[in-house]
């Protein structure tokens, strides 16, 4: 018998949609599968992410503190420094003394500690390291490590014959210095670089060495004195110390018999473009930086609690090249000159500067890029001493008698100088 089958259209459409309808179900299962994957991916790094954020952020925060731990070491042992009779004396007596503290939580329980300790590199400097440290848990811990090298001026008066002086380097760059009848001295190294040249009509001293560059020319009348170049080096001279503003009756700021503020001493160079100033002492607390133009005679002391900026290179006062001209007179008897208690810049627009006097910078003393005279009767006196692209002759001749009348009255230095701040992990 032979079967005969009909189907209809629907039937039909039925049987040929049918295994599209399985292929099409199983793209969609491996589409959904993927999607889901993305999704669990997507929420994993998104999870982890933030996990990270978060570490990092309590990392910080973390090591801020413990940053913060040991900058109080630093502080605590400078406060020793200035007050602790046994740490003072040691400081300022021995060369190759060394100390050191521990305190633990400092700030509270849970806070952490530090270890602050202080080793000499020569009378009355030394180097600090501290390092702060938290105990996390779980076996981690924060640290961090801060670095600073502090000193304090000791000598009483007198840096011998010499014109220009630095507790550390003398760094002389691109210039034309005349040392007459006068030596040099660097308590460290003196380096003259690129093409300079030097007339020393004495001696040229350095308790290190002398480096100079192949293109630059220094002439000596004496003896080199260094470590490198022509042993023995130079001894070292105590740096002269000044009292700027200790409660001692003889402290700069007690004796003074002008005493200003920062800014009224600003109101009095503006209102007097060609300023006088008379009296045996004048004190400013705080930075001094004359006016654009403005020029200043000085018939004794002027002396700032930070900084003395002369010839500031500032864009107004550049277009209207105008200069500040400087003079320090001296009379028999009464102390002249300027001094700082952190920095003195001469700065290009620098004018004349004839000064009888010291010239005295408890930390850097640095003339750059002169253009018109620079003559001193006295000496240059700083921590440490930068010249700079000056090819007009800068002639220093040393007067003792002139220091003296400036230096000779203090015997000490309360005053403890950070140098530099580092930070280690």
């Amino acid at each position: 018998m032979i079967w005969k089958h009909q189907f209809s259209a629907a039937t039909v459409k039925s049987m040929t949609i049918a295994p599209a309808l399985k292929k099409t179900r199983g793209v969609a299962l491996i589409l959904t599968i993927l999607l889901l994957s993305l999704v669990l991916f997507l929420s994993l790094y998104l999870l982890t992410f933030s996990l990270t954020e978060d570490r990092i952020a309590k990392s910080q925060a973390w090591g801020a503190k413990t940053y913060y731990l040991a900058e109080a070491g630093i502080q605590d042992m400078v406060w020793k420094l200035k007050n602790d009779a046994a740490y003072k004396q040691s400081f300022e007596t021995d060369p190759d003394w060394s100390a050191s503290l521990t305190r633990a939580e400092p700030f509270g329980a849970d806070n952490g500690s530090y270890t602050v300790s202080i080793e000499n590199t020569s009378l009355a400097h030394g180097t600090i390291t501290s390092t702060g440290t938290i105990d996390l848990g779980n076996g981690k811990t924060s640290q961090r490590i801060v670095k600073t090298y502090v000193y304090r001026a000791m000598g009483q008066s007198g840096v011998e014959d010499n014109a220009g002086y630095a507790d550390g380097d003398i760094n002389i760059t691109a210039s034309n210095i005349n040392f007459l009848e006068s030596s040099m001295h660097s308590n460290l190294n003196a380096i003259v670089n690129l093409v300079s040249t030097i007339n020393i009509d004495l001696d040229l001293n350095a308790v290190h060495n002398f480096i100079k560059s192949n293109w630059s020319t220094v002439n000596v009348g004496g003896n080199i004195n260094s470590n490198n170049d022509s042993p023995p080096a130079a001894e070292p001279i105590a740096m002269p110390a000044v009292d700027f503003d200790s409660a001692s009756p003889d402290s700069l700021k007690n004796r003074a018999t002008a005493v200003y503020t920062k800014a009224q001493f600003e109101d009095l160079t503006e209102d007097n473009p060609n300023l006088v100033l008379n009296e045996p002492i004048t004190y400013v607390d705080g930075d001094i930086k004359l006016p654009c133009g403005h020029n200043l005679t000085i018939n004794g002391l002027l002396v700032s609690s930070r900084d003395i900026n002369i010839g500031d290179f500032s864009s107004s006062c550049f277009l209207s090249g105008e200069y500040n001209d400087i003079t320090i007179n001296h009379e028999d008897g009464v102390a002249s000159g300027m001094l700082a208690k952190r920095k003195i810049n001469f700065d290009p627009l620098t004018g004349l500067v004839n000064i009888n006097g010291a010239v005295y910078a408890s930390d850097e003393l640095r003339i750059l890029n002169l253009p018109q005279e620079f003559n001193i009767i006295g000496g240059l006196i700083a921590r440490k001493l930068n010249i700079t692209s000056v090819w007009q002759p800068i002639n220093l001749t040393v007067n003792n008698q002139y220091l003296s009348e400036v230096l000779g009255a203090t015997e000490f230095s309360p005053v403890i100088t950070v140098e530099h701040w580092e930070e280690e992990y």
